[in-house]
Formats: structure tokens, C-alpha cells, sequence
């Protein structure tokens, strides 16, 4: 999909005449799509079929549109806090783009790193590579990775990763992510829009985010959906950079502020990561995206390399998500990595009220018949 289309579907641009019919029978398509997902979830809501019940509180982190909104740093936001009040954490997600297909894979056993990709999703070797004290685990039937990061690897709570349309595993708390400038993308599901689902969708959950906020801090979108959804509890927050490292070691971490440097990534908006590169006083000489979740090969990093050197560049950058996947030989340049994450710039002590509130809440025990852990991944 290209840059240009997604700015389209995503609400950013208006469509040019030659693309509105197009648009409108994609449009109708997406009617069709979001009627049968309306469907599926009015039927889990009446009871059938019955989702599965962990044993353990879990809590669910997802969206509304698909692409990039945060949700893996929201995972991280959460599990490192769980972790720091002495819970043993779980981090359950499909494995989206997965090489290998297998019912269950650990990623991580909470003592460390144990699989990389293209074995491991790059986003689970993401978080286990930043929280090696985290279990993570990827499994296409959610309840069997929650089976066995409970059962086998002694997990008290579980996050599900990207998990707002998987309605076959109850949840204690519902997080759902939506960018703060466009929250509903053009309006439209897939594949007439971004959407995975109508807007209304959002009613079922418990907790909005909104990332990626302007100067307001999300103040007008949170007062409109506070205003459509009553009982929803919402947040603002700002993608931002921690720290950042040299990919593999060599030298360990350092400033980059001043230095000259391409920017390249494989993810699903790279316009965030390159205004966040920027703030760090870094001069952007080069820029290459890749598409979301690019499988990064030797031959990459040396055509970056050779275009970042002639364009003057120092060195290289890249987000975590990407840097999973890359081999420092592979470049001649130095590669350094950005660790995103979320910063909360308002709502982050109420989220973490309701987070403590689900877990202390939370009952567990047995699982009814489901769906078998099915989900639609867009």
C-alpha cells in the first residue's frame, strides 16, 4: 500500500476526483466487511459463542484502524510497571508475519531473548529484547498462548497485544489505541478505509488512548469522544524517544544530538519516527522507508549505507521494531537505534487506576467454548 493511499484511507488528504468512485465502491465493500464484524461481535455480546477465560487478569491492547498507533509501546508502557510491582508478566500476541506456524512459540521464558526473527515476530522479539524479565509469547489461538504463559511459565497477568477485535478471549480491561489528529481514519472500514470496524465499535471498550497528539494534547478529540461514549475513560499521549543505542553494543550507548544521519524503518508510519529523530537535534541528510514489517536482508542496509554516505551521513537509524531484524555486520555505517515509547501528557494516572483496579477485580478460572482463538488480522 502505498504512502500516498494511506494518507487517503487515514482521513489525511482529501480524495482527488478521479479516486471517488473507486473510493465509493470500496466504501461499500467496507459497509459489507464492518456489517459481518458487527455481527460476529452482537453475538459474543448475547453469550455465543462463549469466549475463553483465563485463568489469570488480562488485560487487551488494540485499535480501531490498522496500521501504527502505538500499541506495542502501550504494551511496554504497561508491562514494564506491572513488572516493577513484582507481577510476572505476560505478553501474548498473534505473530503477525510469523515465519514459522507453529500452535504456540515462546519467544521469551522470562530470563531472556530465546528466539529472533523471521522465527519470532519482529514486534514479540521487540518486546522481549526491551523487557528480558517479560514472558512473550506468540500463538495464532490466543488462548493457547495465555494457556501457556500461565500454565508453564508461571505468568499472574497477561497483556494481549493487538487484540481489540479479538473477541474470543474475555478480557479485564480493554484498552483501545486511536490516533489523536484522525481517530477514525476517513470513516471507513477496510477496504474502504483504515477501519477494522464501524466507529461504534469503540463503545465496548474501557479505556481510549490517543496517541501521537499535537499542541492541543488531544484536548478536542478527547472532549468529542467523551461526548459520543459517556462511560469511556480517556487519555492523550506522544510518541518520544527514551534513549538511544548502537546496534549491537559496539561502543554502547551515546548522544547523537549533532550528528549527520539517514533515517530507515519498516513500519506502518514513518513520518512519527523521523519528526522524533529530528527532536533529537540529529540532521536528517537521507530517508528510506520500508513497508510495515519489512523482512530486513544484508542487501538492505548496504544500498541505505551507500545512498546515506553519499548523502553525507555519518551513521544510520532505525526504531527497535526494525533493529530486531538487522545484523550490525550488514552495514558499513554505524547503526544506531531509537527506542520509541509513550509518553503521557494527560490521563496516565487514571489509566493506571483502572489497570490495578481489573487486576485486583479480575476472576480467572476455566474456559468456555469459543471460537478457538480465531481473529481477523487485517
Amino acid at each position: 500500500m502505498t504512502g500516498a493511499l494511506v494518507e487517503l484511507l487515514a482521513g489525511r488528504r482529501p480524495p482527488p476526483r478521479w479516486a471517488r468512485l473507486p473510493l465509493a465502491a470500496l466504501r461499500t465493500l467496507g459497509l459489507l466487511y464492518g456489517g459481518a464484524q458487527w455481527l460476529r461481535a452482537a453475538a459474543y455480546r448475547h453469550g455465543w459463542p462463549r469466549p475463553y477465560r483465563a485463568p489469570c487478569p488480562v488485560i487487551s491492547v488494540g485499535n480501531l484502524a490498522a496500521g501504527g498507533t502505538g500499541k506495542t509501546p502501550m504494551v511496554v508502557w504497561l508491562a514494564e510497571r506491572l513488572v516493577a510491582e513484582g507481577h510476572r508478566v505476560g505478553v501474548v500476541s498473534r505473530g503477525y508475519r510469523q515465519v514459522e506456524g507453529r500452535p504456540v512459540t515462546v519467544v521469551a521464558d522470562g530470563r531472556g531473548l530465546r528466539l529472533t526473527p523471521p522465527a519470532a515476530a519482529d514486534e514479540a522479539a521487540m518486546v522481549a529484547a526491551r523487557l528480558p524479565e517479560v514472558v512473550v509469547v506468540t500463538a495464532p489461538a490466543r488462548w493457547r498462548g495465555i494457556e501457556a504463559a500461565v500454565r508453564e511459565l508461571g505468568c499472574d497477568c497477561v497483556l494481549l497485544d493487538d487484540a481489540f477485535q479479538h473477541l474470543g478471549v474475555a478480557r479485564d480491561l480493554d484498552i483501545c489505541l486511536l490516533d489523536a489528529e484522525h481517530p477514525f481514519a476517513n470513516g471507513a472500514v477496510i477496504p474502504g478505509g483504515l477501519l477494522r470496524e464501524f466507529p461504534s465499535a469503540l463503545g465496548r471498550a474501557d479505556l481510549a488512548v490517543l496517541t501521537r497528539t499535537g499542541d492541543d494534547g488531544g484536548v478536542a478529540t478527547a472532549a468529542r469522544l467523551r461526548g459520543r461514549f459517556p462511560r469511556l475513560t480517556v487519555a492523550a499521549t506522544r510518541h518520544a524517544v527514551g534513549e538511544v543505542v548502537r546496534l549491537g553494543g559496539a561502543g554502547g550507548a551515546g548522544g547523537v544530538a549533532g550528528s549527520r544521519l539517514a533515517c530507515f524503518c519498516g513500519i506502518a508510519r514513518p513520518d512519527g519516527f523521523y519528526a522524533a529523530v529530528a527532536g533529537l537535534g540529529v540532521e536528517v541528510v537521507h530517508r528510506v522507508a520500508f513497508g510495515d514489517h519489512h523482512p530486513f536482508v544484508a542487501g538492505d542496509l548496504q544500498a541505505v549505507a551507500a545512498a546515506a554516505s553519499a548523502a553525507g551521513a555519518t551513521g544510520l537509524i532505525c526504531t527497535e521494531k526494525d533493529a530486531v531484524k538487522i545484523d550490525p555486520a550488514w552495514s558499513p555505517l554505524p547503526v544506531w537505534v531509537a527506542r520509541l515509547g509513550l509518553e503521557f501528557v494527560a490521563g496516565g494516572d487514571a489509566v493506571w487506576r483502572r489497570v490495578r483496579a481489573a487486576l485486583g477485580a479480575a476472576g480467572g478460572g476455566g474456559w468456555g467454548v469459543g471460537d478457538g482463538g480465531r481473529d481477523v488480522h487485517p
